[in-house]
């Protein structure tokens, strides 16, 4: 990969920084006394033409969903090398893979949940998929259907395609990491793994999982060991900040652990998990030639959509700004 290429790249993803959203423009989104209120704000800004399209505002995600179908557009367009934004686009493919598989095993129609953002070309996909023409599908999608329907065949248990799909997309993500061999993208990767390894023995402790159960939900390639995570399952909050006080992702894991023990929500502990991914991107706004950049916008895009669907919905749900603030995620900017 020829750092060079990016160039172009770079010098329109810093036009396109410039317009996300400010602390002080979420912080007044905030205080707006109700969703209308939201609206008339995002209307001097970017959402201003996915504004103008939707007039309740109970149709909110229409508007994020233009902006995030509009972000991956723009990036596809200005990238030169299309694994930048396939690393971020990849985790919709698998979103629709589930889809795809709940719509024929619980002969439900889904289409309303399909996402619009791909990799592969998946009505191409989808049709070979009901065809039964597996030969033509890539290898990784491939292997993924194949041993779902196997294991949806023996258990017919419907939790147990998102468990399968999860593990195969996060080995999938891995392998275009290492492929594209840009250390920021590796470490994201091996990061989020830890993560989630982490998220799942608490709520796996929770349901009363055996470990058998446990194992096949622990993820591969972290930075942490799978058996360190394993040997997890019987540990309470305080012996895993203190077993994890020395790892890679101790600035924001800790932090989680310890939101986590005070209020027993997830929730916050995945806050923390999105603060320490956004962190480790931001030195990606002095990188003036390579990938970085690129990907990092589109990452800082997509939280600042999370962020506006957590201050949608609270204001709908006449949630206090003061725990809306709570919620929010740290930017980019």
């Amino acid at each position: 990969m020829d750092r060079m290429d990016f160039i172009q790249g770079v010098t329109r993803t810093r036009v396109l920084e410039k317009k996300l959203l400010s602390r002080a423009k979420i912080d007044r989104i905030i205080e707006a006394k109700d969703i209308d209120e939201v609206f008339k704000a995002l209307n001097e800004t970017e959402y201003s033409h996915a504004i103008a399209e939707t007039s309740r505002g109970e149709d909110y995600e229409n508007i994020l969903s233009y902006e995030l179908k509009k972000l991956y557009k723009t990036m596809r367009e200005i990238t030169a090398d299309q694994s930048i934004v396939d690393l971020m686009a990849l985790k919709y493919d698998y979103h629709n893979l589930k889809v795809m598989i709940k719509e024929k095993e619980l002969n439900k129609d889904l289409s309303e949940l399909y996402s619009p953002i791909e990799v592969v070309d998946f009505s191409k996909l989808k049709e070979n998929f009901l065809e039964g023409n597996y030969k033509d599908m890539e290898p990784e999608y491939r292997e993924a259907i194949e041993e779902v329907e196997r294991d949806f065949e023996a258990t017919k248990d419907p939790q147990r395609i998102d468990l399968i799909l999860d593990r195969y997309y996060f080995k999938h993500l891995y392998k275009m990491a290492e492929e594209v061999g840009i250390e920021l993208f590796i470490h994201y990767v091996k990061d989020i793994i830890d993560f989630i390894n982490i998220r799942s023995s608490i709520r796996l402790k929770r349901q009363g999982k055996d470990i058998g159960f446990f194992e096949d939900v622990i993820l591969p390639n972290g930075n942490i060991d799978r058996e360190d995570i394993l040997f997890t399952l019987k540990d309470s909050v305080d012996n895993m900040l203190h077993k994890f006080r020395n790892s890679r992702i101790s600035p924001g894991l800790l932090k989680g652990l310890e939101s986590y023990k005070e209020t027993e929500r997830l929730s916050d502990f995945e806050k923390y998990m999105d603060n320490y991914l956004m962190e480790i991107n931001k030195p990606s706004k002095y990188v003036n030639f390579g990938p970085e950049p690129i990907f990092s916008y589109i990452l800082a895009k997509e939280t600042e959509i999370k962020v506006l669907r957590i201050i949608m919905v609270s204001k709908l749900n006449n949630i206090s700004p003061d725990a809306i603030r709570g919620r929010v995620r740290d930017l980019y900017v």
